[in-house]
C-alpha cells in the first residue's frame, strides 16, 4: 500500500504544478510511512530539492512545522487584539469599560506596543508600552491633556494607569498575547 502511494506521488512531482509545490509539509508527512518502501533509513535532506526528492522517494525525515512568526491581526481592524478594559473618567475609579484595542511592535520596534481605547465620549485615548510597562499617552492643548500626570501602579499582570482625570486599568496579556 505505502509503495502505490509513493509511485502516486512520484507522478505528481513529476509535473512540478503549483499544488506539488504547496504540497511539500504533506510530502514530508509521509516521509517516514514512505521509507519502508526505499528499505532504508530516513536521510537529512541537503536542500529543499532533496528533500522534495526524499518525500516522494520516502528517505527523507519528517520536516518540522512552519511556525508564523507574524502576530495576527483581528479581522477588519489594524489590532492584533481586542479587548474591554475597566476605565473611569473625572477623576473616578476605573468601574466603567472601555473597548480597547492593541499594535504589538508598534513603529517596527519590537517589545512596544500602542493600546488604543475607545472612551465614551466616542474619542480615543492611546498609550504606549515599552514591554509591559507604560510610559505615556497621546496629548493634545486643545483638550487640555497636554498638561496631565501620567502615573501608573501594577498589582500582579494588572497595571492601573491614571492620566488626569482618566484611569484605565490593563492586563499584561492584552499587551505581550495570550
Amino acid at each position: 500500500m505505502t509503495c502505490a502511494i509513493s509511485a502516486i506521488i512520484r507522478t505528481a512531482a513529476a509535473e512540478e504544478g503549483p499544488l506539488v509545490r504547496s504540497s511539500i509539509p504533506l510530502f514530508s508527512a509521509f516521509s517516514l510511512a514512505l521509507t519502508a518502501c526505499s528499505g532504508g533509513e530516513p536521510a537529512e535532506p541537503a536542500n529543499e530539492a532533496d528533500a522534495i526528492e526524499g518525500a516522494v522517494s520516502g528517505t527523507a525525515e519528517a520536516a518540522p512545522p512552519i511556525v508564523k512568526t507574524v502576530d495576527a491581526l483581528v479581522e477588519g481592524t489594524n489590532y492584533n487584539a481586542t479587548s474591554i478594559v475597566p476605565c473611569g473618567f473625572d477623576g473616578t475609579a476605573p468601574t466603567e469599560t472601555c473597548a480597547a484595542g492593541v499594535i504589538r511592535n508598534w513603529g517596527g520596534e519590537a517589545g512596544s506596543a500602542l493600546v488604543e481605547i475607545q472612551k465614551p465620549d466616542g474619542f480615543k485615548r492611546a498609550i504606549f508600552f515599552n514591554g509591559l510597562e507604560p510610559y505615556g499617552a497621546d496629548s493634545a492643548e486643545a483638550d487640555g491633556s497636554a498638561g496631565w500626570d501620567f502615573e501608573t501602579s501594577r498589582n500582579g499582570d494588572r497595571i492601573t494607569i491614571k492620566f488626569g482625570p482618566e484611569s484605565y486599568v490593563i492586563v499584561d496579556a492584552l499587551i505581550e498575547g495570550g
